[in-house]
C-alpha cells in the first residue's frame, strides 16, 4: 500500500497535539502529504436565544482554525499542511473530506470513554472506523 496522503482528525482538546505529533512523524517517514481536519458538531447546537447556532458555529470554526495554526507552528513547522474545518456530524465530515481529498489513511484519536458517556456521546473514532472504506489508525489518548 502506498500512503501518499494522510488525514489527521483532531478535536480542540488537549489530545490534538498527541494525535498530530504521531501523524506528523508517520507522514515524515512515508513522505506523505498531511491533512488536518476538525469538525464543528452542529448536530446538537442549541442556544439560550442570546446568540444563534450560526454564531456559535462560526466561533467554533474560528477556534479550530486558531488551533490548527498553533499545531502547525508547534509541530508541522515548515511542512505544507492542508487544513479543513468543516461543519456537520463529525464522523460523516471526516469521511467526506477523506474521500474528496483522496486520503490514503485517516488518523484519529480516541478518548477511551466507556459506560454512560460512551453511550450518550458515542465514539467518533468508532464510527469513522465502522463506515470508512479507507484504513483508519486510532491513537489512544487516555493519559
Amino acid at each position: 500500500m502506498n500512503l501518499k496522503k494522510i488525514l489527521i482528525a483532531v478535536d480542540g482538546g488537549p489530545t490534538a497535539e498527541k494525535v498530530s505529533l504521531f501523524g506528523f512523524q508517520l507522514c515524515q517517514q512515508l513522505h506523505a502529504e498531511i491533512g488536518l481536519i476538525s469538525v464543528v458538531d452542529t448536530t446538537f447546537l442549541m442556544t439560550d436565544g442570546t446568540v444563534t447556532p450560526r454564531e456559535i458555529a462560526n466561533v467554533s470554526k474560528n477556534d479550530f482554525k486558531k488551533s490548527h495554526q498553533l499545531l502547525i507552528e508547534k509541530i508541522f513547522k515548515d511542512f505544507k499542511v492542508w487544513t479543513f474545518v468543516e461543519e456537520g456530524t463529525p464522523y460523516e465530515m471526516i469521511l467526506k473530506t477523506a474521500e474528496e481529498w483522496e486520503a490514503d489513511l485517516i488518523i484519529i484519536g480516541t478518548h477511551g470513554r466507556t459506560g454512560l458517556s460512551h453511550l450518550l456521546m458515542g465514539s467518533v473514532a468508532e464510527k469513522v472506523t465502522r463506515h470508512s472504506s479507507k484504513p483508519v489508525l486510532i491513537i489512544p489518548t487516555k493519559t
